[in-house]
């Protein structure tokens, strides 16, 4: 694997070996920090490692919603091309027919 990175979560130091950039990595944890700060401020529970565990599974349930949500999309987008194969082939006929039908009206 790639790249050593250094980042700071919830205050411990941790060193990720991956190939994404050092910026993406400050991304990912600035994003958890915010979530950990937003757990924090809501109260609840006061051990640290509840509140990182909280903060991952709001992340975990948002990354599986945009994956259905995705998904739904891929499927409509693909119904729609679908549909448009299906008018396209339909009026391809329909112009051959008209075409015919103007063809024998001149003969």
């Amino acid at each position: 694997m790639g790249n050593r990175i250094d980042v700071n979560i919830a205050g411990y130091a941790l060193t990720v070996r991956t190939d994404r950039s050092a910026a993406h990595m400050e991304r990912l944890a600035e994003t958890l920090n915010g979530r950990v700060r937003e757990i924090q401020k809501q109260g609840g529970t006061a051990n640290y490692l509840n509140v990182i565990m909280l903060a991952a599974m709001e992340l975990a349930d948002e990354v599986l919603t945009f994956e259905e949500r995705f998904r739904e999309i891929k499927d409509q987008v693909e119904a729609l091309r679908r549909e448009r194969e299906d008018l396209k082939t339909r009026v391809d006929r329909k112009s051959r027919d008209l075409l015919a039908t103007l063809d024998d009206a001149l003969k």
